[in-house]
């Protein structure tokens, strides 16, 4: 591709997904709630959480694909969401704030340099961030130190194939397949580690582009 107007379009595209901000960070927020959905549901289906855990959510967005993961939650339970976009927290706040008797804390910060109490919680999990993370080992670190004994990691992403296809990714995303994730888990330590692919849910039209919506659920307890 050589039109700069088109690749200018592609660079904000991604820039906007790495970071949402201002109207166009919540347009993009809204739309990219309706094209995660399923992935954010199978992701949190995975941790298989119980009323009074204590979950850390890893870039949110908005927050909406969490409200029935906090209501169950509930009361003595606490839900800790790390979101680096600063607009992006302030709605996650206010979407999930009060929804239950729910402790729920939203730090605005980079999940590399967030300083949460080493194992203090019961699950981390997070959908789609991965591909803005240079150093995938230093997060997998972070989350081993902040789960308790136990404790479970869940990660979902699309296929490298299918990212890849799109024309805004190489525009500042690290696609990774899932096995090298799986593999840096193990190298780390975790336990029980457990790659689920789904293709079952055809293609999406995402801002005028057809994407092909398929998932990797991985996950793995410290």
């Amino acid at each position: 591709m050589s039109d700069p107007t088109e690749i200018a379009k592609l660079q904000a595209m991604a820039a906007q997904l790495a970071h949402p901000s201002g109207a166009a960070g919540t347009a993009i927020a809204t739309n990219m709630n309706v094209a995660n959905a399923r992935l954010a549901e199978r992701a949190i289906a995975a941790l298989a959480v119980l009323p009074g855990q204590s979950v850390v959510e890893i870039g949110p967005g908005n927050g909406r694909l969490s409200m029935d993961l906090v209501r169950r939650l509930g009361e003595g339970g606490r839900y800790t969401a790390i979101e680096l976009s600063p607009d992006m927290a302030r709605e996650c706040q206010t979407h999930l704030a009060g929804l239950s008797s729910c402790a729920v804390t939203v730090i605005n910060a980079d999940c590399r340099a967030a300083a949460l109490t080493p194992a203090s919680a019961d699950a981390v999990f997070g959908t789609n961030f991965v591909y803005f993370l240079d150093d995938l080992t230093q997060f997998l670190q972070s989350a081993y130190r902040w789960l308790k004994p136990g404790g479970r990691l869940v990660i979902g992403i699309r296929s490298k194939t299918a990212m890849a296809a799109l024309p805004f990714t190489p525009f500042g995303f690290r696609l990774r397949e899932a096995s090298e994730i799986v593999a840096a888990m193990a190298a780390l330590g975790w336990r029980e580690i457990r790659d689920e692919y789904h293709d079952d849910e055809g293609e999406r039209e995402i801002n005028g582009l057809v994407v092909k919506v398929d998932a990797h659920v991985i996950s793995g307890n410290k």
